[in-house]
């Protein structure tokens, strides 16, 4: 019980630093590396260490570096059409400074030792030591928060959901699945992921522009799909059983897999079609507020015609409205709209440029969630 008690102060008290260092300092400092370095001294001392055995981890290394590899070449290639933006690296304009680069790499090694020597900690399986599991995840977060390519105010629901998005969701899948990797074979597959995963952009002088939600939702199924596949490749499991369990798993998978790929697709909105939330009443009684409306992205070569309602752009607004009217100015067309639920027209003209795309669909009530809380924030 002392144990109990006293690891659950540690944990604290680490959780406390770390939560000040990400909110209220935003900064990463080598004195943060000197804390975690003591944080696995004591627990060394408390918790009886032995290391994992190397040919158990040994294939698993292999395993992340190729498909962690095959990744990034993936996204790299990717980049080749969208382009390329400068990084972090040491060898870029915009680099952080080699010794950063060194107390991210050290901080990333020290966590990893805390994951696996925690894990070996039998009695956490009893019910009362799992509130020492949750609070030290929350500390993984939190220093995964301090080491990221960017630190969230959190003063806007647009950053809420880039943090939501970008950042929380990620690091929730990517710890879980090196929680389960650190107690099965060890902390040298979870030092590689994350010097490849974690560290690239502070590496590689390039990195590829790729849509925000895109990423996001590779960098949430990544961990899964290599854990499912390390799970596939070293266990090993009776071959009857699989030929039963392959049909319906490929079944299952695809039936699942593509609705969250046309949602990812249309949420993105990086391809012909996209989709919005629609927050204002505007358009009542035709497209109703807390709806979605799916649009075919305008290309300078379409004909957008009378009564259609469009997609456009005024001030970094984006408002959805119904084409009333077409004339030419100053030898450009332009377009004169109206809300459906509003009395008088818009009191602007939208040029073609401005337009993003053509409505071509609506959901209903789908984006209430969305709609809610941006109200709230804002």
């Amino acid at each position: 019980m002392a144990k109990y008690i006293f690891l659950l102060l540690l944990e604290i008290i680490l959780f406390c630093i770390l939560f000040f260092n990400a909110f209220l300092l935003r900064s990463l400092n080598i004195y943060l590396l000197g804390i975690l370095l003591l944080f696995l001294i004591v627990l060394r001392t408390i918790i009886k260490y032995r290391k994992p055995l190397k040919h158990k981890y040994k294939d698993i290394n292999f395993i992340i570096i190729g498909l962690s590899i095959i990744l990034l070449g993936a996204m790299y290639l990717i980049g080749c059409f969208s382009g390329f933006k400068s990084s972090y690296s040491i060898l870029s304009k915009t680099s952080i400074g080699l010794n950063k680069w060194l107390i991210i790499i050290l901080i990333m090694i020290l966590t990893e030792q805390v994951r696996y020597t925690l894990s070996l900690k039998e009695e956490r399986r009893q019910k009362k030591y799992k509130m020492l599991e949750i609070i030290m995840f929350l500390n993984f977060i939190l220093i995964d928060m301090l080491v990221a390519e960017k630190f969230y105010i959190l003063d806007s629901y647009q950053q809420i959901c880039e943090f939501f998005c970008l950042f929380l969701v990620q690091s929730i899948s990517k710890n879980i699945f090196l929680n389960e990797i650190s107690k099965k074979y060890g902390y040298s597959p979870c030092i590689w992921y994350r010097i490849i995963m974690d560290c690239y952009f502070y590496i590689i002088p390039i990195i590829p522009i790729i849509n925000n939600f895109i990423k996001a939702v590779i960098m949430l199924v990544f961990p899964y799909i290599l854990y499912i596949t390390i799970t596939k490749l070293t266990e090993k499991k009776k071959i009857k059983e699989q030929i039963k369990k392959r049909k319906t798993n490929y079944i299952g998978s695809t039936l699942l897999l593509i609705p969250i790929i046309v949602l990812v697709m249309l949420v993105s909105c990086a391809f012909q079609y996209g989709m919005l939330a629609v927050g204002s009443r505007s358009m009542t009684g035709t497209i109703n507020k807390g709806d979605a409306i799916i649009y075919k992205k305008y290309k300078k070569e379409d004909q957008v015609k009378k009564n259609q309602v469009i997609v456009f752009k005024k001030n970094n607004v984006m408002i959805i409205h119904r084409v009333v009217d077409i004339f030419s100015l100053d030898d450009e067309k332009v377009y004169q709209t109206k809300g459906d639920a509003n009395k008088e027209k818009d009191d602007w003209l939208v040029k073609q440029e401005e337009i993003v795309g053509v409505v071509n669909k609506k959901i209903l009530w789908i984006a209430w969630p969305s709609v809610l809380l941006n109200e709230i924030f804002n």
